[in-house]
């Protein structure tokens, strides 16, 4: 007990605070296995006696502590769990989007919260996911990002590091919009700029070790592809957690690519049960959970249309396990205009419509797809 005590007090004390469902579910797991190591030792001390009877008297008396995910409440009689459903600080995002993105996701990103990006081939699924790790970074969330055989480490790394610098990785022109016609859902304007050099490593680490603001606060697990599976990925988190550190965002890049779950043969129940069990990780761990999906070859050939639920591959019930799904539209009318569409292809206990997009700009040689919106 001392010791949780005292690793509460040491994250107070640096500024990382734990969710509070969280040190809920901690302190519960603590205190019973406390309660079911003493009984299990007076039980065997009884069966030392000869006495099985009290030995298992004993076993039957333990009771369980009902603290965090799983306890028991009674609405009817408790007050304290209709404060906690209402806290408005529990029910902040923990990634951040201004201007027309700000107001397309608005509290999406919670606690909680299993998301996916849904797009063709190409789409830039991964530079989004890159784009929500960093503004959760940002945001001073604690970020694990799963690499999953999309990327290699190095090219991971050399994206964080245009992220963060907002410089290419080589030396040249590029062009960055600054201007986007509302009307006309196009770049009306771009800044052409001149690097001179190569991004450095050593100033790629010098800015993101300040973004971390010299703390723990990012951490990148890379896997071959088809290498780990979703229980995989929660035994590394469950093992970080031990150390005492806990993730407020995991993003996975991406879902279709992980290997399937042991003792499930059928392709489509594969995949029902790895999104059911991404679901269930962002409960379990009380974070935010963002992935991407790829989308089906009908969304290859719909030119002018957006995404919608009919463009999922592999099983649908994926759709009914998110929190939601953010379609990705890049025609080649949207690539001459400098922009890309999101939409929500399905969006729970929030009110949408799947025809209404967000136009955004931006620049994929900083690692930035998201520098200008409209919606």
């Amino acid at each position: 007990m001392e010791k949780f005590l005292q690793f509460l007090s040491d994250e107070w004390k640096d500024g990382e605070k734990s969710a509070s469902d969280i040190v809920l579910d901690l302190a519960g797991k603590h205190f019973n296995r406390v309660r079911a190591q003493r009984a299990l030792d007076e039980a065997g001390e009884e069966l030392d006696r000869d006495h099985p009877e009290l030995a298992l008297a004993r076993m039957a008396s333990v009771n369980r502590v009902e603290l965090g995910t799983g306890c028991l409440i009674k609405p009817g009689q408790e007050y304290d769990p209709w404060m906690q459903a209402f806290d408005q600080d529990r029910q902040k995002p923990l990634v951040v989007y201004s201007q027309g993105l700000g107001r397309f996701f608005q509290d999406s990103f919670g606690r909680d919260t299993l998301i996916s990006f849904m797009g063709p081939d190409k789409s830039g699924k991964s530079f989004w996911l890159s784009d929500v790790a960093f503004r959760a970074l940002k945001n001073r969330c604690r970020v694990a990002f799963f690499e999953v055989g999309d990327l290699l480490q190095d090219e991971m790394l050399l994206r964080l590091g245009c992220r963060t610098a907002m410089r290419p990785l080589r030396a040249g022109k590029i062009r960055v919009p600054i201007e986007l016609d509302k009307e006309e859902k196009k770049v009306s304007k771009w800044d052409v700029r001149e690097f001179p050099e190569d991004l450095d490593p050593r100033e790629a680490y010098r800015v993101f070790k300040r973004v971390c603001r010299g703390r723990d606060l990012f951490r990148l697990s890379c896997h071959p592809n088809s290498s780990i599976s979703v229980d995989g990925i929660r035994s590394i988190l469950l093992s970080w957690q031990n150390e005492g550190w806990e993730a407020d965002v995991v993003l996975i890049d991406y879902a279709d690519i992980l290997s399937p779950p042991v003792g499930v043969r059928e392709t489509l129940d594969q995949i029902d049960e790895t999104w059911k069990r991404l679901r269930r990780m962002s409960q379990e761990f009380h974070c935010l959970v963002v992935t991407a999906s790829q989308s089906s070859a009908a969304a290859y050939s719909e030119k002018g249309s957006v995404l919608g639920p009919k463009h999922f591959s592999g099983r649908k019930t994926k759709l009914a396990h998110v929190n939601g799904m953010i379609g990705i539209n890049n025609t080649e009318k949207d690539k001459e205009a400098g922009v890309v569409r999101l939409n929500w292809v399905v969006r729970r206990n929030s009110k949408y419509k799947q025809t209404r997009v967000v136009t955004v700009a931006g620049c994929l040689a900083l690692a930035c797809p998201a520098m200008l919106s409209v919606y």
